[in-house]
């Protein structure tokens, strides 16, 4: 059985959370006494009227309002909850209008979204509502739907509105509640009612909301008095966070809360435990058919062991035979883009289709270097684009994907399988988010994901004529990340198109010839790239003098951070560095007349540096 924990992609089991059988009644629970917050179909005239949002002015679309309800409830023999929605957004200028294009997502076998109703008030008061044959239930995956519907009739100074009931019974996670969005919201408010036998742990992140209320409610439930948490949480104002480079998910950033089920206690039965600690889930895990016994039971990967032996015998040293088992994997799988920490089939089944995860073909990697005598261990990871993984508790549906971490002696060594231009020990830059969590029977950690640099300096040697014309030699060098990502796109054209298509971005007439690529397979080794350019026109010539920018080449001529005001911080996934060195010959008769200041930025704690030389 999979842990309780591990999310609404088929690994939960709800039968150990079925009430005992003398509790058949349903929950009635007092409503409480605050009105809420909108009404449907009641929209004020300020806000019909409103043009400008006045906290952001540059707002182009605004939530008015965000309210949801959740419960629980119990007919039958079994709980369920569910969150009923009530969104309003005003549209102030055509560029929000992409707000009215809205998704609800749903788990198909354990979710269903009811009761669904959509309308748009036109600012003259007109009212138009969306009809069904508008509305679309849409598969996204084997196990996730989406409802789709887009607001018709849309105007500047528009105010749009939608309501709908989700019914879940995934009752591990509540479902998640944005207060904040990437456009301005007035007013988010979540109301949650929680019978006490239910204990959940909070997680916030971003600002926190403001709790109004938190008290305890009577309720009589088969034939007896017991109670009911309510808690009220509301945000006003919250400001817009727009993605920006260099960062992870916006949902790291958006405030936002998540509740995951701690333990049970129904009347008179024992508490049970849901969220329990680092190492019985590890223990869990390795039990578990889909995830341990994968690369614990021989039989789940005989085929590939038996694959690989001719590559093992061509290695003669430890970190030789780790490589080899490394490339083995690399070219045994087209690799998908699903992403999970379980194996769908067992190893063997994978090897035999050649298609497999990144997460399944680093389970394999395991499997095969423990049979062949190297300590190896998988480690649990979120994903950049998945978010930041939580530390504090045992919740392993916060994990999406798996690396695979091996020792030699006392070096550790991380690996992840998925791109042949990725040597070992480099992990794919998704999977560069801080920690993940070696699953260990007995020592399971959390353990920091150190990154490579990525590396580049570019040399260029170039004679300037009067015309204002240069013409000479780029020389490059590119290591880790750099060279990765290099090799990956030499692979998809000609060297010669590639580079005459890069210098020609930053100036269109330039000419190009001459590229030659060194140790482009070699992943042990820097890339070495070598081209002759001309680049015509490339000075300002006025009467005697000639200005130009000694700057040829660089992956940053425009600054990456646009906002005036960042209210995240940058998270690059690894650390970068470019060195630019340009040898310029003058034209004859010509002298240095003026050069640019020498400058040198350092940004605090070893943030980063910039350095600029001239002589």
């Amino acid at each position: 059985m999979h842990s309780l924990l591990s999310g609404p992609a088929g690994h939960c089991s709800l039968r150990n959370l079925l009430l005992p059988a003398a509790i058949l009644a349903p929950l009635f629970l007092f409503s409480q006494n605050e009105p809420a917050p909108i009404k449907y179909g009641f929209i004020s005239r300020e806000d019909l009227e409103m043009k400008v949002y006045a906290p952001d002015s540059s707002a182009a679309a605004v939530v008015l309002c965000d309210y949801g309800t959740l419960m629980f409830e119990m007919p039958d023999n079994s709980p369920y909850i569910t969150l009923a929605r009530h969104k309003r957004i005003k549209f102030l200028r055509r560029a929000g209008f992409d707000q009215g294009d809205v998704k609800i997502p749903y788990y198909a076998s354990l979710m269903k979204i009811k009761n669904l109703k959509i309308q748009v008030l036109a600012p003259d008061g007109t009212t138009s509502e969306v009809p069904k044959s508008a509305i679309f239930d849409e598969k996204v995956n084997d196990k996730w739907r989406r409802v789709r519907f887009a607001m018709p009739n849309l105007q500047e100074g528009s105010v749009a509105e939608y309501s709908y009931e989700l019914d879940s019974k995934y009752i591990f996670e509540l479902p998640e509640w944005y207060f904040q969005e990437d456009i301005p919201v007035r007013w988010s408010e979540l109301r949650l009612t929680i019978p006490v036998w239910y204990q959940y742990i909070s997680l916030l992140n971003g600002r926190n909301p403001d709790v109004r209320e938190a008290k305890a409610y009577n309720f009589i439930f088969s034939g007896r008095m017991t109670q009911a948490n309510y808690i009220r949480m509301v945000m006003k104002d919250a400001p817009a966070l727009r993605e920006e480079s260099f960062i992870t998910t916006m949902d790291d950033y958006y405030a936002r809360i998540r509740f995951q089920l701690k333990s049970v206690h129904y009347p008179e039965e024992p508490i049970q435990e849901v969220l329990s600690t680092w190492d019985k889930a590890a223990r869990d895990l390795l039990e578990d058919n889909s995830f341990g016994a994968q690369f614990t039971k021989k039989s789940k990967f005989r085929n590939a062991w038996e694959a690989a032996q001719p590559d093992l015998l061509r290695a003669t040293t430890a970190e030789g035979k780790i490589e080899a088992l490394y490339h083995f994997v690399q070219h045994s799988f087209e690799f998908e883009t699903f992403t999970s920490v379980y194996a769908r089939q067992d190893l063997s089944d994978l090897f035999e289709q050649k298609s497999a995860t990144r997460s399944e073909a680093n389970l394999l990697l395991v499997a095969l270097l423990r049979e062949a005598g190297f300590p190896a261990d998988p480690v649990l990871t979120s994903t950049r684009d998945h978010g930041q993984p939580v530390t504090e508790y045992p919740v392993i549906d916060q994990f999406n994907h798996v690396l695979a971490l091996v020792y030699l002696g006392e070096k550790r060594l991380l690996l992840d399988a998925g791109n042949s231009f990725r040597p070992p020990g480099m992990i794919a830059v998704n999977s560069l988010n801080r920690e993940g969590w070696k699953v260990h029977a007995t020592r399971p950690e959390w353990i920091p994901i150190e990154p490579q640099p990525a590396n580049e300096v570019y040399f260029g040697s170039f004679r300037l004529d009067e015309e204002g014309q240069l013409n000479g030699k780029i020389q490059i060098v590119e290591e880790g990340y750099s060279a990765m990502e290099r090799r990956s796109d030499l692979d998809k054209k000609t060297a010669g198109e590639y580079w005459k298509a890069k210098i020609q971005e930053r100036h269109p007439d330039a000419r190009v010839d001459s590229v030659v690529v060194l140790d482009k397979d070699n992943l042990n080794k820097p890339l070495h790239e070598n081209l002759n350019c001309i680049l015509p026109a490339y000075a300002q010539i006025s009467g005697d003098f000639i200005y130009l920018n000694p700057v040829f080449y660089s992956a940053y001529f425009e600054n990456p951070f646009k906002l005036e005001r960042r209210t995240y911080p940058a998270d690059m996934p690894h650390p970068v560095k470019e060195r630019l060195v340009t040898e310029l010959a003058v034209p004859a008769g010509y002298r240095v007349e003026s050069l640019p200041e020498s400058a040198r930025f350092n940004l605090p704690n070893n943030g980063g540096r910039f350095q600029y030389i001239v002589s």
